[in-house]
């Protein structure tokens, strides 16, 4: 029995250690590139009133988006293995000159769980809200981030999501563009974009 007790205790605290962040430090709560940004579904369910009058205030393309979101929170609702209570994400600092697009997938797998994919972006573009961002930052004004971040759809094709500024691109932060993968496809401008699942 006690060997049981010391194997449930020594579970438990490996549990823990994968359950917390390396270093607090590393987490964010605006998104940035090269920094960890937190994105907590329980914070999203509480503020799920919030995030739909701020959708509303965006008028018809508030409620395109807040429709979107209501689908993506019912699709992690249905896959909690795929889409834990906490996920994080990572924006990479672009210092190359091109990467493929199996390339840039490889490099999430690398660092976290993968591609961010479109669910993941709505699950973010929440969580901004619940973090007190406005729907015209989010919908109309261009993003301030300096590249366009890829991702992998749920479909398997590749999307490409908000930012764009060093480009001069007008693209809103919720803006998501949508095409095949191909994997030997050379991308010179754009980075990918990372996810990693916190247990809790």
């Amino acid at each position: 029995m006690e060997d049981l007790v010391r194997d449930y205790e020594r579970l438990l605290k490996e549990k823990a250690i994968i359950s917390e962040p390396k270093d607090d430090k590393e987490v964010a709560k605006e998104l940035k590139v090269g920094e960890w940004f937190r994105i907590d579904r329980d914070v999203i369910a509480r503020n799920r009133e919030k995030i739909r009058c701020v959708c509303n205030e965006a008028g018809d393309v508030g409620k395109v988006y807040w429709k979107r979101f209501e689908e993506s929170n019912k699709i992690a609702d249905e896959n909690p293995d795929q889409y834990p209570r906490i996920i994080e994400t990572y924006i990479f600092k672009h210092d190359w000159e091109y990467k493929t697009e199996q390339e840039m997938r490889d490099m999430c797998e690398g660092i976290g769980d993968g591609e961010c994919d479109d669910v993941i972006c709505d699950l973010e573009l929440q969580m901004r809200i619940c973090n007190g961002e406005s729907a015209h930052a989010l919908f109309e004004e261009a993003d301030k981030l300096p590249r366009v971040r890829v991702i992998q759809l749920r479909n398997g094709g590749t999307g490409y999501f908000g930012g764009g500024a060093d480009n001069f691109d007008d693209n809103p932060p919720a803006g998501l563009s949508r095409c095949n993968f191909n994997p030997i496809s050379k991308d010179y401008s754009n980075v990918p974009y990372a996810f990693r699942r916190v247990l809790s």
